[in-house]
């Protein structure tokens, strides 16, 4: 580490000519998870007046700066994840997900006991503060700026105290709405759009009055009149957004899948094979069909597709059928312009995102797990978790303090 690129971001074209390593005051060691480094630098400086008044035409200026590094995240979302909300995974520190495993969320403000869809602050107001500190201020954001940081409009990097509670205020103008058509609907449709990406999730720390990990002191959220009012952030999940869903889309369903239009699907091929699992909403040729393979499949029907065909499709002379393995074969030539159906059944409790909740504006939030900073062998700085801050070492504010 040398401070040549510190200090030319820093001061310009007047300190271009630094010595690298000569001008650190004090630095940490590099290649730990949180440090900071004071560079200091002295030129002489030409002064304009000094020789009338008998004085030297130059003096030594001294300027000097301290940068900080820690755990943190440059890539947030204001949304936690929290053991009150997941469906199928375990949150950290009581578990952890195995990389690409599926979690999903409900977002639901009844599993939170008085909490208001998970959102929090992520401005200077309302992240790491005190814990006996007013949050109204960090709660005027509202939609737009909470959309802001969602959709990347707003950029935000926030730090995170290890392992001290990190306190984060709530966001309460969130409360009680929900879903992709409701008053607050440009939220969830901004994470939506995030599909395919990875973001930083914050997690939070339940308590009460509990450590979250060994060395950690007790802690938890912050209650104000029954409802939360900080959240304890105590890492941060590092989490593929698949899917923002609600309560009426994640119910599963029942219909019939067939042949699309009365225009049957030909085969040439002898004792042709078909899997009925196989078959979806974008399978070309079928109408009706469920985006995703149905948990049961019942009265599957084949007939012929013309009155003047020759008779056709007798299970067990014609076709054979295997409920297991939901698979049509033929038993010789596949018949022409064959039709066949079967109804399909969803069940929402099988789903990725579980037993549906009652509160109808809930929203589950699926996700493919990456890593989290608080699993075992966690890399410092990766995905954007090392977060750089100036600071002042004499007033306790650099990240390692």
């Amino acid at each position: 580490m040398t401070s040549t690129g510190f200090l030319s971001n820093n001061a310009g074209g007047v300190l271009g000519g630094i010595s690298t390593g000569q001008d650190i005051v004090a630095i940490t060691p590099c290649g730990t998870q949180e440090g900071h480094v004071t560079v200091g630098y002295t030129s002489q400086q030409a002064l304009e007046f000094a020789p009338v008044l008998g004085f030297d035409h130059e003096s030594p200026v001294t300027a000097q700066a301290t940068a900080s590094w820690g755990l943190g995240s440059n890539n947030p979302v204001p949304i936690v994840v929290s053991s009150l909300l997941t469906v199928s995974c375990p949150v950290p520190p009581s578990g952890f997900p195995t990389p690409g495993q599926t979690c999903a969320f409900w977002y639901d403000n009844d599993r939170l006991e008085g909490g208001n869809f998970a959102f929090l602050s992520l401005s200077p107001h309302g992240w790491n503060v005190p814990i006996d500190s007013n949050c109204s201020q960090a709660q005027a954001g509202g939609t737009s700026t909470l959309t802001g940081w969602i959709d990347g409009s707003i950029p935000a990097s926030v730090d995170l105290n290890w392992t001290d509670p990190t306190y984060v205020c709530t966001d309460t103008g969130i409360r009680g709405v929900g879903g992709k058509n409701g008053p607050n609907s440009q939220l969830w449709n901004a994470l939506e759009a995030l599909q395919g990406q990875v973001r930083d999730f914050p997690i939070n720390w339940e308590g009460p009055g509990a450590p979250p990990f060994a060395g950690a002191p007790p802690q938890g959220m912050v209650f104000q009149q029954g409802n939360i009012d900080k959240y304890d952030i105590i890492g941060f999940a590092a989490l593929k957004i698949i899917d923002v869903v609600p309560v009426d889309e994640a119910q599963g369903g029942v219909g019939t899948c067939g042949t699309k239009n009365n225009t049957p699907v030909t085969w040439s091929a002898v004792n042709q094979t078909l899997d009925l699992d196989s078959i979806t909403a974008s399978t070309p040729g079928w109408q009706g069909c469920p985006t995703r393979v149905p948990d049961t499949v019942m009265n599957l029907v084949v007939t012929k597709a013309k009155q003047n065909d020759p008779p056709c499709c007798t299970l067990g002379v014609d076709y054979t059928y295997d409920g297991a393995t939901r698979t049509i074969t033929w038993n010789g030539p596949v018949p022409r312009d064959t039709k066949i159906s079967f109804e399909w059944l969803l069940d929402p409790n099988n789903g990725p995102c579980g037993t549906l909740p009652t509160n109808s504006s809930a929203m589950c939030v699926i996700t493919e797990w990456q890593h989290s900073t608080l699993d075992p062998g966690f890399p410092a700085g990766t995905d954007n978790n090392t977060v750089l801050r100036l600071c002042d070492p004499v007033y306790g504010t650099c990240l390692d303090q």
